[in-house]
């Protein structure tokens, strides 16, 4: 479904506002599904959405360095988690379809808490899964809402902007991420294992 079918026009600032929560926030397409009175002409809309979305997710492969670093950190004893705004069904359909699942120790996803991202709820979650305090994790986020959660869940985090989220603003208050990268192959290894030693 393209906004310009119907004679309307979707900036990014508009959807950078629900990027990073839960799935259930329809942020810009809230507001344009208002001009449609009846029901089952909205429901087709948030169909023809779903649709298009998973043929999209359905084409992306794994970021640049992405796979390198999880064998690297699977190899070396590092612990795995996923913490996403997305519920479980989605996280795992696309983890097993990028043969990934089986690295990850566990997943929290939005369908197992109140509230999701920027709500710090979820990491809160992933550390209770994984025992492990806040010191002892790195967290890595391509969004500015995943950043908030990570902050305010006291955790270090990287922000690792993907091709739509590079436009957003990251570093606002209470939200700038400790490390910038435009690439996970800028993954500074060796500094963060010194670290945690």
């Amino acid at each position: 479904m393209k906004f310009r079918e119907y004679g309307q026009e979707l900036a990014l600032e508009q959807w950078g506002q629900i990027i990073g929560k839960s799935s259930d926030e329809l942020g810009p397409l809230a507001g344009f599904l208002k001009n449609f009175p009846d029901a089952k002409a909205k429901q087709q809309i948030l169909d023809e959405v779903s649709s298009e979305e998973q043929s999209l997710i359905k084409q992306q492969q794994p970021l640049p360095g992405t796979e390198v670093l999880i064998s690297k950190a699977h190899q070396s004893g590092v612990k795995l988690g996923i913490v996403s705004s997305s519920n479980q069904d989605w996280v795992h359909q696309h983890l097993r379809r990028l043969e990934l699942l089986d690295y990850f120790d566990h997943t929290s996803c939005a369908d197992e808490v109140e509230k999701a991202k920027p709500d710090p709820a979820l990491y809160h979650l992933g550390l209770e899964k994984m025992g492990l305090e806040p010191d002892r994790v790195v967290v890595l986020e391509d969004s500015p809402h995943g950043v908030l959660a990570a902050k305010r869940a006291g955790l270090y985090c990287i922000a690792v902007p993907n091709q739509l989220t590079r436009q957003l603003t990251f570093f606002t208050d209470g939200g700038a991420p400790d490390l910038f990268l435009k690439s996970l192959e800028e993954f500074p290894w060796d500094d963060l294992m010194r670290a945690e030693a």
